[in-house]
């Protein structure tokens, strides 16, 4: 046969549908869903496991730790509490054991001060309006400035915050220090914005000062870092720091009124003198003045007060002379 004369076969296939061009999106979906429902059943593993005080300072560490902040990575070894590990063995949940006072170990020499009743009606001693373990007053006995320190110790362990806090009691009162290490820094370098942990800090410190009646001095302090090439230096750093510290105590429920002073000290009082660039001397400082030291302080700037140390200052330089090359004062003899 010829085949040129050979019949043509055309063979007709079904035409399939055109491929999706997100052929592997329903895998990034079903991944995420995956560890979607992994973290659903981390959380309901903590709560099972947990106790109301860990849950509480893994709610608290997990919300105020962030790696764009400065904070360290929570899940590197060593950073994290325990966001996982809680012992081992799943503790026996109590509900009225969280932010309870102990019932039968009053702290020494201070039962007159705290009210512990027994059984079900005891007062909690949380934050905001259950920090009930102080009464409302003055505080100017060491007696009294120790029940006042270890309210701020309690607060700091409840933020496990401890290395952040100086707690001195001092002739003029208490002095607390709060300060950031090279983990958890307070401010921002060269900022006078507060980072999320430190903020959470004073907002927990300010209800205190519901309780206390003493007033207190708000100074700032910063490291000996220049700024360069600004009118803007470490004296304003500072004191704005230490204004922004005010504002923070008081949204946290502190009575503005308490507020007695605002200082800067620039980088003039380093508590690290040998490394004057450490950051122990980055800090905000809290003085609680006791009522014998708030007298001193209004009479010093009383404007009543003939020796005043404004006025006093004044005197001084109306006395003052140049100052000779040698430092030896130059007078026309009239001194």
């Amino acid at each position: 046969m010829n085949s040129s004369s050979s019949p043509v076969i055309i063979k007709r296939s079904q035409r399939s549908a055109a491929k999706s061009k997100s052929g592997g999106a329903w895998k990034v979906a079903f991944a995420d869903f995956t560890l979607a429902m992994m973290a659903f059943f981390m959380v309901l593993w903590i709560l099972e496991v947990s106790n109301m005080k860990e849950r509480a300072e893994i709610a608290n560490y997990m919300r105020t730790h962030s790696i764009f902040e400065g904070s360290p990575a929570p899940f590197e070894p060593g950073n994290s509490p325990f966001p996982v590990d809680l012992g081992g063995t799943p503790s026996v949940v109590d509900q009225n054991s969280a932010n309870t006072l102990p019932p039968d170990n009053p702290l020494p020499g201070m039962s007159e001060y705290l009210q512990v009743p027994s059984g079900d009606d005891r007062p909690l001693a949380g934050k905001g309006d259950k920090l009930n373990s102080l009464i409302d007053g003055q505080f100017d006995s060491p007696a009294e400035l120790s029940l006042l320190l270890q309210a701020f110790e309690q607060v700091a362990a409840e933020l496990m915050a401890q290395e952040h806090i100086q707690l001195d009691i001092v002739p003029s009162g208490l002095r607390v220090i709060i300060r950031d290490n090279k983990k958890q820094q307070m401010f921002i370098r060269g900022q006078m914005r507060m980072t999320p942990f430190f903020e959470d800090l004073l907002l927990s410190l300010g209800p205190v000062f519901k309780k206390v009646q003493n007033k207190l001095i708000i100074s700032g302090h910063t490291d000996n870092t220049a700024f360069s090439g600004s009118q803007y230096s470490n004296w304003e750093l500072s004191g704005d720091r230490a204004l922004q510290a005010r504002q923070v105590l008081a949204a946290g429920g502190m009575p503005v009124e308490r507020v007695a002073q605002v200082a800067a000290f620039s980088a003039t009082r380093p508590l690290n003198e040998q490394d004057q660039g450490d950051s122990a001397n980055r800090r905000i400082e809290l003085l609680i003045l006791t009522s014998a030291a708030e007298a001193e302080l209004n009479q010093l700037f009383s404007p009543d007060n003939q020796n005043n140390a404004v006025q006093q200052a004044a005197q001084e330089a109306q006395r003052n002379q140049p100052v000779g090359r040698s430092g030896i004062r130059i007078t026309d003899g009239s001194n």
